[in-house]
């Protein structure tokens, strides 16, 4: 019998995941996800997921909520730069990584297609409503653009009589499109027309053009500061509920000044997207050495309207663990493993099983009727 493998110990968010233990910080991830499915037009929480230490399977809860929530959700990871400041250029150019993946059956099409034909749809209602746009059928217009955004807004489809007079009209629309999308949004108006203008041009290039990717990336990314990172979001947010998550905070550990400089950034976003969800996932040390001793209360707070706790796993929490990683009979293995209480962690406990196994192979042997998992189906077994 092939011995199992345990590994591996350490993840990233938006990567495949690992097997999914359902003991594992259940509690935690049902208290995350009810605070997460708002309606669209509800305020966003500051939400602090926190654990005693690292290992304790953060990042592994993060990704199931991400790709529980795919279908509602946008969760877009911010990366600190060395895990100590976040740098907005990067942080506009991952965004828009994020939403310029294809989507399936759908000729070439990406998420941000989707979003910028929604929200030129948006800006050009009122002026169609007020007359500023005319159009032989106005109420007819005004309902296409509320109800068929997607079609309407299709620059590639000859018969989209809106998207091409808008492309042939938009040196003179653009403006207004910018200020109604910024009243809309009650965001900046020049970072808004920044955005509408950048969109434009990304939504008008042919899908299968190899360089409106890149050239989006290298407009939006040249001179960004957090209020155009804001601004984009705010955007975003118009259509879908937008989750920032900050995760990899190690490197501002006993770092005060690089803890306050990640969360005036994070304030920033809060007010330019007031809709957008933000999780800091952190470790206990981290926040209490550098964020605790450099922030107001009141930033604390904001950060902190939701804190959810991460908890040392029970007896059922390990042998779930170990079930999901393949172990057939992970009872035998917890009785071996001498972990203090503060050590029932994820990563610990999968590295202390990997010890005992190592040292006794012959505890992989399936006993007679078979293992179960706790909740009582039969595992599997790796032949």
């Amino acid at each position: 019998m092939q011995a199992p493998s345990l590994q591996p110990y350490f993840e990233t968010l938006g990567h495949a995941a690992v097997p999914h233990a359902g003991s594992v910080n259940s509690s935690a991830g049902a208290a995350i996800e009810r605070a997460l499915k708002s309606p669209v037009e509800a305020p966003g929480r500051g939400i602090l997921l926190m654990a005693p230490r690292a290992g304790f399977g953060k990042t592994h809860l993060l990704e199931r909520l991400r790709r529980g929530l795919a279908g509602s959700h946008e969760f877009l990871p911010l990366r600190p730069l060395d895990g100590r400041h976040v740098d907005p250029a990067a942080a506009v150019e991952d965004t828009l990584r994020c939403l310029t993946r294809v989507l399936p059956a759908s000729g070439g099409l990406t998420h941000l297609d989707l979003h910028a034909r929604h929200l030129f749809a948006r800006g050009l209602q009122p002026l169609v409503v007020s007359g500023e746009v005319p159009c032989q059928d106005r109420e007819a217009a005004t309902e296409a653009l509320r109800k068929r955004p997607v079609e309407t807004f299709d620059f590639h489809h000859p018969q989209a009589v809106t998207a091409h007079w808008t492309r042939e009209n938009f040196e003179v629309l653009g403006p207004r499109l910018s200020l109604e999308v910024s009243r809309l949004t009650e965001g900046s108006l020049n970072q808004t027309a920044f955005w509408i203008a950048a969109l434009f041009r990304y939504a008008i290039a042919s899908p299968e053009n190899p360089g409106r990717v890149g050239r989006l990336l290298q407009t939006a990314a040249d001179g960004a500061d957090a209020e155009r990172f804001g601004t984009l979001l705010a955007l975003l947010s118009r259509l879908r509920r937008v989750v920032v998550v900050v995760d990899e905070l190690e490197g501002v550990h006993g770092d005060p000044d690089g803890a306050r400089r990640v969360a005036g950034f994070l304030a920033t976003i809060r007010q330019e997207a007031p809709r957008v969800d933000l999780i800091v996932s952190i470790n206990r040390d981290v926040w209490e050495s550098s964020f605790v001793p450099s922030l107001s209360g009141g930033l604390r707070d904001r950060l902190s309207e939701l804190s959810v706790h991460l908890q040392p796993l029970d007896d059922q929490g390990v042998i779930g663990l170990l079930s999901c990683r393949g172990i057939a009979d992970p009872e035998r293995i917890l009785t071996r493993l001498q972990l203090a209480p503060d050590e029932r962690y994820a990563r610990r406990v999968l590295q202390a099983a990997s010890e005992v196994i190592a040292e006794n192979p012959g505890l992989l042997s399936r006993p007679a009727g078979g293992g179960t998992d706790p909740s009582g189906e039969a595992t599997r077994e790796n032949a």
